[in-house]
């Protein structure tokens, strides 16, 4: 075990199983609580309650009769590096789908990064991966883009559609982008749409992705299990990549400007 510590024992057993665990992967078997027990020289009891607090924050998942297995973390988000959804499960060997709820044109609104003059479509679809949800994706689209790129419902019905790999396709090539993100309670149709228990944390992301000469070709507004979202950044001294705001004292929300 860990060296004495203020932390109640089975917190300390916590942080120790998760950085075992960071070094797994997602699907393998993790130890038994008695082999746990007698190897670490505590109760059961203490290594149950650590396994618990992992599961409840979803790095391990248990199966009545077989054992706990890591989670599948797949939303692994790295600053500086810019991936569709699609792009980022299928950077962690997972499979990702979509379910289309709605493509309609929609009403401008003064936070949208377009003209109030220029005809907007809101996409909004589920995003799951291996069959489960974990994202609510409402992506605002130009009237221009969607035509030049011959966007209809017939072709978004498509469960394995990703949309920056058909801009890139007709001509729009994703090169940079700007990314805020803050996490918050989800609403109850929120933890409806994404199968989530209550209360449950989800992570809220806006993102404006742009073409090579700086044209506006996306605007979403993107909701994830927190559970399933893990955010990866490389740090030095100096480095102004990233900004961290204190928004009314309330949440916080990391700024990213995102690259290919």
């Amino acid at each position: 075990m860990p060296p004495a510590s203020d932390e109640p024992l089975y917190a300390q057993l916590t942080s120790m199983l998760r950085d075992r665990i960071a070094g797994m992967r997602p699907g393998e078997k993790i130890w038994s609580e008695p082999s746990l027990a007698r190897e670490l020289g505590v109760s059961r009891f203490t290594v149950a309650r650590a396994i618990e607090q992992l599961a409840r924050d979803g790095l391990v998942v248990r199966r009545q009769g077989s054992g706990t297995y890591v989670a599948d973390q797949v939303m692994r988000q790295m600053p500086s590096v810019l991936l569709g959804f699609a792009e980022a499960v299928a950077a962690s060997g997972q499979h990702s789908s979509q379910e289309l709820r709605s493509f309609a044109p929609v009403r401008w609104r003064p936070d949208y990064p377009y003209p109030e003059s220029e005809g907007l479509f809101l996409l909004d679809r589920l995003r799951l991966v291996n069959g489960r949800r974990m994202a609510w994706h409402r992506s605002v689209l130009s009237q221009t883009i969607v035509r030049e790129t011959g966007l209809d419902e017939a072709v978004l019905s498509d469960p394995g559609f990703s949309l920056y790999s058909h801009l890139e396709r007709h001509g729009h090539r994703a090169e940079t982008a700007e990314e805020s993100f803050h996490a918050r309670l989800a609403t109850a149709e929120e933890a409806a749409l994404l199968d989530l228990p209550q209360p449950a944390a989800v992570i809220g992301v806006r993102r404006v992705t742009r073409d090579a000469a700086g044209a506006v070709i996306d605007f979403v507004e993107a909701l994830y299990d927190a559970r399933a979202y893990n955010y990866r950044a490389d740090l030095r001294r100096g480095a102004q990549s990233a900004l961290v705001n204190f928004s009314k004292g309330v949440s916080d929300v990391l700024q990213n400007n995102l690259r290919r």
